[in-house]
Order: C-alpha cells, then structure tokens, then sequence
C-alpha cells in the first residue's frame, strides 16, 4: 500500500531560533543541547559530536524539544533523516529542520526514517528541493511524499534487519580502523628500529 506523509503523520518545522537566542552577557539565558545540520549523515542515528549548544531568552515550548518516536529531517539538502531514541528526548529543533511524527498504529517511525534515506525517496525529495541561494525542501512537498507502506509487521520486521545491517556496518568500520592501527604500529616500529 502506498500513503502520502501527510495522511498518517504530522509534518512541522522546528523553531525560528534567532527570536529566542540570548546574547552572551544575558545572565538568565537557558541552555538547551541542538540538533545541528551536521548531526545527520547516511545512518538514521543521530551524530550526538555534532550537537550544539543554544542559549535562549527562554523556556523553549516542549514541540520545538525531540520526542522518542520523532523523525527529523533536513530541510536543506541532502534531506536525509534521523529517528530520536529515548536517550535523545529534548533537543532543540531549529527551523532548518521538519519533525515528524507517525500514527504508531499505521507506521513505525523508525522504518519511515528508513525509507526517506532510500535512493528512492532521495530521488524524489531532491527533485522537490527548491531555490537558488539555498535549496530547501518545503513542509507542504514532504506532506506530499508518496510512501510505500507495507503491513507494520512487515515495517518492523524489515527495521529489525536493517538495524542488523548498521550494527555489521559499525563493527567491520571499527574492524577496518583497528587493522589500521595496527598496520601503522607495525610500520612505526620497523622504521624505529632501522634509525
């Protein structure tokens, strides 16, 4: 079965943060941890390096703040998305970025961050981003990405398998950095030794 976003989730950008951000001396700023642009690459984890601080004028309403179950996505391009586990409750969301969130009885969040990394999905939100200066993807265009929907047993069952996958992915990376570790080390003490 095939589905428009918007027909089994909300779609909404995050908050315009320069009417909230306080200047340096502001001495009862509140400080909350941002998902910055560089927080998403080719994974639907969230890179936690990449967080930023911001200080508010404030106390930021909790929409604008990360939910368990949330998907993210970049407005800019490559509109890749991230899904935000229990570890990554509160976050900020600026307006580069949309949250996302699913009907749980109809779609598992999860599986659509997924699908919206796949070329498939890719290809068509590329050619929805829009702009000279800087391309950005609209709320209105994401509400109106056609999404293949299979049996949520099926959703799950394939998010159980792609998680696999990444998890194969992380440690034949550690794998690869280790073996270079070593090589250098080896390499280091060969050339020691003939000094």
């Amino acid at each position: 079965m095939n589905a428009q976003l918007g027909e089994f989730a909300t779609v909404r950008t995050g908050l315009v943060v320069s009417r909230k951000k306080a200047e340096p001396d502001f001495e009862q700023s509140r400080v909350y941890e941002q998902v910055s642009m560089r927080c998403f690459d080719s994974s639907v984890k969230i890179d936690k390096e990449h967080i930023d601080a911001f200080n508010a004028v404030e106390n930021i309403d909790s929409r604008y703040l990360t939910q368990k179950g949330d998907v993210l996505l970049r407005l800019r391009a490559p509109s890749s998305a991230v899904y935000i586990v229990k570890e990554d409750e509160g976050l900020l969301i600026s307006s580069l970025l949309a949250v996302i969130r699913v009907d749980d009885a109809k779609v598992d969040a999860k599986y659509l961050a997924y699908y919206i990394n796949s070329k498939a999905a890719q290809r068509i939100l590329k050619q929805e981003t829009k702009g000279t200066a800087i391309p950005m993807l609209k709320t209105k265009d994401l509400e109106n990405l056609e999404v293949v929907l299979p049996p949520l047993v099926k959703q799950k069952e394939l998010v159980r398998f792609l998680e696999l996958a990444d998890k194969e992915k992380d440690l034949l990376q550690k794998l690869t950095d280790e073996k270079q570790k070593l090589s250098q080390a080896v390499l280091d003490t060969i050339i020691q030794r003939v000094i």
